[in-house]
Order: structure tokens, then sequence, then C-alpha cells
């Protein structure tokens, strides 16, 4: 059994999780969590790691550590928003040296009980792969991928597989996430409906994502088939 854990990405909510996607489902439980963090994944792993017989670990974090701080300057209702996000444990690491330090200690957890990792890059938050979001992106995948040749883990490239697919379009200016917490609720509510996800996609020019972020059919297949190409079934 591989158990996922991530974040709104890897739940599926908004949008479509990686996980509908995989063949032998059943060998793959989701532990996504809306909003969560580097650090908020860690705690929830230590509590639930030396209580599980679960050998086998997929690790998608890091969107949030970058977006959260963004979207507390966004605007004031999202920065209200945010502060209940960070005050329930989902903290946003400070800048990517302690992202590294952080994910280093996370690899460390993992292993001292005898786990395998497989762990998924920073996807691209906003299509437009070259908007200072991105670029900070960028920057913490780099660092992550040194701690994963540290650690000798398995590293899955989808902002690599993401930023391929972008290429092909002329994208200039694309939707990006709404600057009003409460239209995310509809985008989490409607999302949930494949023809719902597809028309919302398509409706703000949109290729892998209903929002700018969070994954629709396509970007989902896309990540489950790289995920299932690391997996030992």
């Amino acid at each position: 059994m591989y158990l996922c854990y991530g974040d709104s990405i890897t739940k599926g909510v908004p949008g479509v999780s990686y996980l509908r996607y995989l063949d032998n489902k059943q060998h793959f439980k989701n532990y996504g969590l809306g909003g969560d963090t580097l650090i908020g994944l860690s705690d929830r792993i230590q509590r639930h790691v030396k209580n599980t017989d679960n050998t086998d670990y997929i690790i998608q974090i890091g969107t949030n550590d970058i977006l959260l701080p963004f979207l507390s300057g966004y605007s004031t209702k999202w920065a209200v928003r945010i502060d209940g996000i960070i005050r329930s444990g989902r903290v946003p690491c400070v800048n990517v040296h302690q992202f590294v330090e952080k994910y280093r200690q996370l690899l460390s957890l993992l292993f001292d009980y005898n786990k395998r990792v497989i762990v998924i890059n920073i996807p691209c938050i906003g299509e437009d792969i070259f908007s200072e979001l991105n670029n900070e992106v960028d920057i913490y995948n780099e660092a992550m991928q040194g701690v994963a040749q540290e650690y000798n883990v398995e590293l899955i490239d989808f902002n690599g597989w993401q930023k391929s697919i972008f290429k092909q379009y002329n994208i200039d200016q694309p939707y990006f996430m709404t600057k009003e917490p409460l239209n995310m609720v509809f985008d989490a509510l409607a999302t949930q409906n494949s023809l719902l996800r597809s028309r919302i996609s398509n409706k703000r020019n949109l290729y892998l994502t209903v929002d700018g972020c969070h994954l629709n059919d396509t970007g989902a297949e896309g990540m489950a088939k790289l995920v299932f190409d690391h997996c030992i079934i």
C-alpha cells in the first residue's frame, strides 16, 4: 500500500486528484490535506508513521510554502483565511533554507522507520511559467532535487512535465486564483463534477489546471502516469 501524502493537489479539492487516474487504485491511499505545508505534513506523518506497517510513501508537498505567503498579500480576505490556516498548524517555511532543512528531517524520519519514499516536486503555480511565483518554485525545486539526491530518493519531475505542455501553447496572462476565497469554495464544489471541471478549465483558457494551481483531468492523468511509472505493484 502506497500512502500518498500531500496538499489539496493530492486531495483533489478543488479539481481532481491524480489518485483517480492510477491503475490498481486499491494499492494507494489518499492522505492529501488542503492548505498543507511541509511543516504541517511532517507533523501528520510523525504522528502516523509509528503506527503503520505500510512501507511505501509518496510525498507531494511544497506548493503552499510558496503560495500561502503570496495569498496573504493577495487580498484582505485571503489574509484572514491564511491566518486561520497557519494557526491550524499548516505553517509555511520562511525561506528555501528552512524548506531544505525540514525536508531533510522528514526524509530522515521516514528512513528511521525503514520506509521507502518517492517525492513529487512542486507543480507550477499558475500556467505562466515565467511568473515570479514560478521563478520561486524553480528555486525550491532545485533545492528539493538536491535533497532527494542526498538521500537517494526517487524524484518525480511533474513540474518539468507541466512546462513541456505549457511551452506548446502561447500562454499570455492566464487566469490565476480568485482574490475572493469564497469563490474557491464554489470551485471546490463545482470541480468535483468531471463535466464542470472541463468547462471551467476551458472557460478560463487553462490547460492542466482549473484555476492555475489545482489539477484538471489532463493534469491529474499526467501526474498519475508519472507516479505509477515509479511504483512497484
